[in-house]
């Protein structure tokens, strides 16, 4: 696909916020859907009014919204659309023939948009058949890594941004983000074989209030493959254990990510003790939304997946 890919994007939130409480929580507005399809809410008004391909509900206040089912269906037209088919046909078709379709274009080699609508489709309807359907069929067609950095990676910057203004709503933000930390874990355990004494060690943590995981365990991945002996800590690691862990195994090589703003100050502290305990001669990668102010020598910012993979490899 030729994407710089940004590692924020592995590390999703849950928007906490509603603006509507009158609203019913599965819903969307226009723009939702426009975001969700990548179809302009002119051009979607336009089939609603002229094929009635959904129609919008109102709230006691005149506000006009979408309910899953009908942001459902216009993903699948949307997808098909996308596909060159004209929307004329589509309205003609029933729904049956719809997902025939659906089917058809998305299991077709390289269809990479048509496989992100389908896993749009898969998150908001909670269907964790579907996700396994498109998520298999990409991984026989590419391989479990080009995989996550060709179809995972761009379909969570789109959730990203759906997120970011609320458009993803928590059970299905959870739903997924579970989905595919469990397809992490099992890629990870498959990787991995006895560790050589001249593997380089490398420490994987979160500092303490750092919850999101999704980008440390691709990171993971990615390390083992690159034969690197990966000490995973995981979530909220309290700088004194992180320590003693470094010093158990004289490891001078650390990953960690922050996205949650109240983790920065928790960050800073157990970077201060790494030094403090071990010395200048320590490397510290960093990814996340927070660190844009932060500079240290020992702090390298990974700036995309492509930077970091290049480097690391050059140190093995």
């Amino acid at each position: 696909m030729g994407v710089i890919l940004n590692p924020v994007v592995l590390t999703l939130s849950i928007n906490p916020f509603l603006s509507d409480y009158s609203v019913p929580v599965a819903s969307y507005s226009i723009k939702d859907l426009e975001k969700l399809t990548g179809v302009k809410a002119h051009t979607i008004r336009i089939w609603e009014q002229r094929y009635n391909l959904i129609s919008p509900q109102r709230t006691e206040t005149n506000i006009r919204y979408y309910t899953d089912e009908e942001a459902k269906h216009l993903l699948k037209v949307a997808a098909l659309y996308h596909q060159g088919m004209k929307i004329s046909k589509i309205a003609s078709m029933s729904e049956a023939a719809i997902n025939a379709c659906i089917v058809d274009t998305e299991l077709s080699p390289g269809n990479d948009h048509a496989v992100l609508e389908k896993l749009t489709l898969a998150m908001i309807d909670l269907s964790e058949e579907q996700f396994l359907t498109v998520f298999n069929s990409c991984i026989a067609e590419r391989g479990f890594k080009e995989t996550m950095l060709q179809v995972i990676y761009p379909f969570l910057q789109k959730v990203g941004v759906m997120w970011q203004v609320g458009d993803v709503h928590p059970a299905q933000e959870h739903f997924i983000s579970n989905l595919i930390r469990q397809k992490l874990i099992v890629a990870i355990d498959k990787l991995y074989g006895p560790k050589q004494e001249s593997d380089p060690k490398i420490i994987l943590f979160l500092p303490e209030g750092e919850l999101h995981e999704l980008g440390l365990l691709f990171y993971s991945y990615l390390l083992q493959e690159m034969n690197y002996h990966v000490i995973y800590l995981g979530q909220s690691v309290p700088p004194e254990d992180l320590v003693d862990v470094a010093k158990k195994y004289q490891c001078r090589l650390f990953v960690t990510s922050v996205i949650n703003p109240a983790a920065l100050d928790n960050f800073s502290q157990t970077h201060s003790l790494l030094h403090k305990t071990l010395g200048d001669n320590i490397t510290v990668y960093v990814a996340g939304s927070q660190l844009d102010n932060v500079t240290a020598p020992s702090i390298c910012k990974i700036s995309t997946i492509q930077d970091f993979i290049r480097f690391l490899a050059s140190v093995v």
